[in-house]
């Protein structure tokens, strides 16, 4: 899967200035002494960020060309050259890590390296790595917040509850809500109980607001509003659990329900009816899932993003 141009990368970095023409960049013309040698809360050698990032389509001689325009998200902050990702410290394999060089959206926590000798350029140092669904781009203003179940759980008299907390990334803030929306990360077709419980879950990062959603008595539910979901990679699912296929009887066939985790597990035998004879197409970047499910076995659909199926 070829990076698309300008895709935006999110990694754990921070204050990346953009780099003009070829010149090699220099340490401390866009940030200060603090930011570079660690001792700030930004991007540095010692202290690991979250930052979005873009390939540097310049043409020049590498390492000076060629790399990642990078910058620290939730910050305003100027972009700052790096030469290229370094994923020594995230442990992960090669074909995860070409996911995340072959992908349009990534949200990457890591710090800098050392500088090049001869160039005075610095990789990423890569730890960890998230991968936004294909084809959607975050809406711009959005926050970018990790997000999980509030632990432990409160007891409230009247609704909403607020048991889930979200967690600014590079900043130590957390902001308590009531509930999920991943309908503006998903394009047609994608399984959003699959993809809320990426984020409740699973690790996934996200690009969202937090949005009254319906009134209780006790007050405007509080929603966590997704224009983007980061998948953590490797993709953490399942474990499926593993059932012999069912004998049905009597002309009956089986059907199926899919768990949050996208497990395909058997629901009950029925007798098949008159279904749909129509298949769907998924957009480009993902790959249409089916089964059957329902009272006359017809087939249901999901568009899973390729990169978590192949």
């Amino acid at each position: 899967m070829e990076l698309q141009a300008f895709g935006w990368v999110v990694f754990g970095a921070l204050g990346l200035a953009a780099l003009g023409g070829c010149a090699a960049p220099v340490d401390g013309d866009d940030a200060d002494a603090s930011t570079l040698d660690g001792t700030s809360d930004e991007l540095g050698t010692k202290n690991k960020s979250y930052v979005t990032a873009r390939v540097d389509m310049r043409k020049c001689m590498a390492p000076l060309c060629g790399g990642y325009f990078v910058r620290d998200v939730n910050r305003k902050q100027a972009e700052r050259y790096v030469s290229g990702l370094d994923f020594g410290p995230s442990g992960l394999d090669p074909a995860t890590q070409d996911l995340v060089r072959g992908a349009g959206e990534l949200v990457l926590r890591g710090k800098l390296g050392p500088a090049d000798p001869q160039f005075g350029t610095r990789t990423f140092l890569v730890y960890e790595a998230y991968r936004g669904m294909p084809g959607v781009t975050p809406i711009e203003g959005d926050v970018h917040y990790v997000a999980a179940p509030r632990d432990p759980h409160i007891e409230c008299f009247a609704a909403p509850c607020n048991n889930e907390v979200a967690t600014k990334l590079n900043f130590a803030a957390t902001t308590y809500f009531t509930g999920y929306s991943v309908e503006l990360a998903s394009l047609p077709l994608v399984d959003q109980d699959w993809l809320v419980n990426q984020v409740q879950n699973h690790g996934a990062a996200t690009a969202a607001l937090i949005v009254d959603g319906q009134h209780f008595a006790g007050g405007y539910e509080q929603i966590l509003d997704a224009s983007q979901v980061y998948l953590r990679l490797p993709l953490a699912e399942g474990p499926c659990p593993k059932m012999p296929e069912p004998a049905c009887e009597g002309g009956t066939v089986p059907t199926y329900t899919r768990s949050a985790d996208r497990c395909v597990v058997f629901d009950a035998c029925v007798a098949p009816g008159s279904c749909a004879q129509v298949f769907p197409s998924c957009s480009d970047g993902y790959t249409l899932a089916t089964w059957k499910a329902g009272p006359l076995a017809c087939p249901v659909f999901a568009c899973d993003p390729s990169f978590t199926v192949e």
